[in-house]
């Protein structure tokens, strides 16, 4: 596997794929409510979709509550509870209406998460059934009230990023769809409005957008030379992105989460952005190259012990390590490290036992045998 930053194929100028074209449609102005899918392949990605599901979905931020449209509500309460609360756009093309009426022109149609304000100026008494909204342009208009999040401004955040998880984990929503959240996501993590734990935990969350949405498109097998719109969105995110060009396929680059963590080390949701670093590592087909695959154990699910010795993904990470270094040394005679051994490999067992010095006592008595086998069969002058 050849992985390459992608912005690297863009300086070259690099003809990315074949030129097959896909078409997708893009959802209206009503949505269905989508619940989140976690289906994963394989058992052990299942047993992590079910930690990840209570300790980020439900502990890191609920379900918002949201409050109830109210019913026969004077203009003077509309008008504080609007003055009060913040919007979240939930759907895709949502229509800005020029007056609070739905036969009215459509001024143009919003994007998933476009950042609105309530419409101080309005000329229009407050209704039950329209909110006048500012757009950052300066462009005012009308939206329904019923298709959108009216929230606390304490819960503006937690509610916007559980509606765009709500759609990205969905396979009913198409890939286009897909890329305008994660675009927004990305948009708003920038504006400068959030600090401290709330930054970070945008940001991992947009980098797991982000990982959805390539990882579609690989699925997918979408081509984006001959479709523009892919092109740009990848151009958007090339600094993020890597290209391995035996398989043709993208990942997010798992540095991005990593970087994030060193500059945000001991945040709420550092632990997090440490999970989402160790599972956007792609998977290395090693065969029976040593120091291949003990770079990949050292540089995600090792690392991740290093540096949250009390993460909510210590047990389960430590199971596969152990799992994957006991198939490495239970006949030591088979180990792959014959005279005269690379520098590469001795590197990698030296790192691991500097890693594995310094993680929970209970895992480093389970890890450190192994890497004493590795380290008296493959360096043996030691």
């Amino acid at each position: 596997m050849r992985l390459v930053p992608l912005l690297n194929l863009f300086c070259k100028g690099t003809d990315l794929l074949d030129s097959n074209r896909y078409r997708f449609v893009l959802i209206g102005n009503k949505i269905q409510n989508f619940g989140p899918s976690l289906q994963i392949g394989s058992q052990r990605k299942f047993a992590l979709a079910l930690l990840a599901v209570p300790l980020f979905l439900t502990s890191l931020y609920s379900a918002p509550t949201f409050q109830e449209k109210p019913k026969n509500s004077k203009p003077s309460e509309l008008l504080k509870r609007d003055n009060n609360s913040e919007i979240v756009i939930p759907v895709i093309g949502l229509n800005l209406h020029l007056f609070a009426d739905q036969k009215s022109d459509v001024l143009r149609k919003l994007k998933f998460g476009e950042p609105v304000t309530y419409d101080q100026n309005s000329l229009e008494s407050p209704k039950e059934d329209w909110i006048p909204v500012k757009l950052q342009d300066g462009l005012s208009g009308f939206i329904k009230r019923s298709l959108v999040r009216s929230v606390p401004k304490k819960q503006y955040l937690s509610t916007l990023l559980f509606e765009a998880e709500k759609l990205i984990l969905s396979k009913q929503v198409d890939f286009l769809a897909k890329e305008e959240i994660t675009d927004t996501i990305f948009s708003i993590s920038s504006s400068g409005k959030f600090t401290g734990d709330e930054f970070i935990f945008i940001r991992a969350k947009a980098g797991f957008f982000l990982k959805k949405t390539v990882d579609l498109m690989n699925e997918k097998g979408i081509k984006p030379d001959n479709d523009p719109e892919t092109l740009e969105f990848l151009k958007r995110h090339q600094t993020k992105l890597l290209y391995d060009y035996s398989s043709g396929k993208y990942y997010v680059d798992s540095n991005y989460f990593w970087k994030l963590l060193e500059s945000y080390p001991k945040t709420k949701h550092s632990d997090y952005a440490g999970y989402l670093a160790t599972e956007s590592i792609p998977v290395v087909d090693c065969g029976v190259d040593l120091r291949c695959r003990l770079e990949e154990l050292r540089k995600g699910k090792l690392r991740y012990l290093y540096l949250f010795p009390t993460g909510n993904y210590v047990n389960l990470y430590t199971k596969d390590i152990v799992k994957t270094l006991n198939s490495m040394t239970k006949d030591p005679d088979s180990i792959p490290c014959f005279p005269p051994v690379s520098e590469g490999i001795k590197s990698e067992i030296n790192q691991m036992f500097r890693y594995a010095s310094e993680i929970g006592p209970r895992e480093k008595k389970q890890i450190l045998p192994h890497l004493q086998i590795l380290k008296k069969e493959c360096i043996r002058s030691f």
